[in-house]
């Protein structure tokens, strides 16, 4: 494992919205549904992760993220540069990002304390809503 100092995530930059460049063999897709939840938890909490990007300015996790910017009108969002990964790497983390969120579970009754939590507070977020 490389030093921590070498994280691309200890590195947040911005960048213009007009300098992305999805990647074209994206196999996640986007329903107008899913970037409107994306849209809407960037109202209600701000911006919270950056796109990871190359260092060309190709999307390599934050597609959703990018159409949410566009719709909200964002010329700039924050990314994170991976700098030097191969060709290989890049592919590979374009389908490994995705699938280990898709690999997780809820725990159905801290999910609910946690929902009720939240309507007993009287204001549970509009993106907690989703």
């Amino acid at each position: 494992m490389e030093n921590a100092e070498d994280w691309a995530a200890y590195k947040v930059e911005r960048r213009a919205v007009s300098a992305l460049e999805p990647y074209a063999n994206n196999p996640r897709t986007h329903t107008d549904e899913q970037v409107a939840q994306i849209e809407a938890s960037i109202r209600e909490f701000g911006w919270t992760m950056p796109i990871l990007i190359d260092e060309g300015g190709g999307i390599i996790a934050g597609h959703g993220r990018l159409m949410a910017a566009k719709r909200l009108g964002a010329s700039e969002v924050p990314v994170i540069v991976a700098a030097g990964w191969t060709e290989a790497k890049k592919r590979a983390y374009v389908i490994a990002d995705n699938q280990l969120a898709m690999n997780a579970g809820w725990d159905e009754e801290l999910l609910r304390v946690e929902i009720g939590a939240l309507d007993d507070l009287g204001s549970r977020p509009r993106a907690a809503r989703l």
